[in-house]
């Protein structure tokens, strides 16, 4: 048994990392607070038609 257990140590081993790949640098200042307030209202035009809070916190929480 303890050969088949460090035989499955040695094979777990030899598996390389992975390494988390570099993120780009975003310019946080390239967005304008008009672009926020686009996207504000089209995810308020969405829920119009919803005449329930309920099922807009049901929808919104998953």
């Amino acid at each position: 048994m303890k050969e088949i257990v460090l035989a499955y140590i040695m094979y777990l081993n030899s598996f390389k990392g992975k390494t988390k790949p570099k993120m780009p640098n975003l310019n946080a200042s390239a967005y304008t607070d008009s672009e926020y307030v686009a996207v504000i209202d089209s995810l308020n035009a969405d829920f119009d038609d919803l005449d329930s809070v309920a099922l807009t916190e049901r929808f919104l929480k998953g």
